[in-house]
């Protein structure tokens, strides 16, 4: 998502949830600068199966912020217990028993604790100005599969997204809408098929230096078993200082492929930033 009031960059990494929320200028004003950020999130949720799954993730991340280009990547250590099979951050996909469940079949679920990297996350956006407070947004991501397929951190797979995002500005508070294609890759343990996906938000300054946002989120469950995704977040951003931003934020899912409620809060330090 581009910059606007307060930049909501949704980026869930791994089998979980982490999200990015900065306070930044609207696109026409944007700083040129490379921003540093370290978080922690925590979710829970039955993600369609008869136990509950538990998340912890530890995301680090560098972006760089041009005048109308930004590029970022991000890696997160995360600690999941649940259900063997689920991953929760591709909308609860697993192998296990034939029903987009992680049991594994039958009445027998067996719960375990897995850690490990996640994966690679890179995405990189173009900002089209359409007059002086409405902007377009083109973006690309690309997973990278670091992540451990045998622990059920990842898929395994590289998945490609395209999307696109439209932004006004009404001064101090600015609207979003957005949408796009996931291009999930493919293998024998997980046979994922392309996705659809869109959101939407509302970003408000709540004074010089706190900003609040509230996003939607919706993707589609990548396996023909596997349920969609459904989720809206709630933020606050405080801005300590041109290079200091401190960030918090909680969500809840509406559908078996989100979490059932999770939070986090996140720090970032940028270079260059006025």
């Amino acid at each position: 998502m581009s910059e606007i009031n307060l930049r909501k960059a949704s980026h869930r990494v791994a089998a979980g949830a982490a999200m990015a929320l900065a306070m930044a200028a609207t696109p026409a004003m944007a700083d040129e600068y490379w921003q540093f950020s370290l978080g922690a999130d925590y979710s829970s949720g039955d993600y369609g199966d008869v136990a509950d799954t538990e998340m912890l993730a530890v995301p680090v991340g560098v972006k760089y912020q041009g005048d109308n280009v930004w590029f970022r990547a991000s890696v997160p250590y995360v600690r999941i217990k649940g259900p063997q099979g689920v991953i929760p951050g591709d909308g609860g996909v697993s192998p296990g028993n034939g029903n987009g469940n992680g049991g594994g079949g039958g009445d027998t679920v067996v719960i375990d604790t897995r850690s490990g990297v996640g994966d690679v996350n890179l995405a990189a956006g173009y900002t089209l100005p359409i007059g002086d407070a409405t902007w377009f947004d083109v973006i690309g991501k690309v997973k990278l599969p670091t992540a451990s397929k045998s622990k059920f951190l990842g898929t395994g797979t590289t998945d490609f997204t395209a999307e696109g995002e439209l932004l006004h500005s009404f001064g101090a508070v600015s609207a979003a809408v957005r949408g796009g294609r996931r291009f999930n890759g493919s293998n024998e343990l997980y046979p994922l098929q392309d996705v659809w996906q869109a959101g939407a938000g509302i970003y408000a300054k709540a004074g010089p230096q706190l900003s609040l946002g509230l996003d939607y989120e919706w993707r589609e469950g990548a396996l023909t078993t596997s349920p969609d995704r459904s989720e809206a977040t709630a933020s606050a951003t405080y801005k300590v200082s041109p290079a200091l931003l401190l960030q918090g934020y909680g969500y809840t899912g509406f559908a078996d492929g989100s979490p059932d409620a999770g939070g986090g809060i996140q720090i970032l330090y940028r270079i260059g930033a006025n």
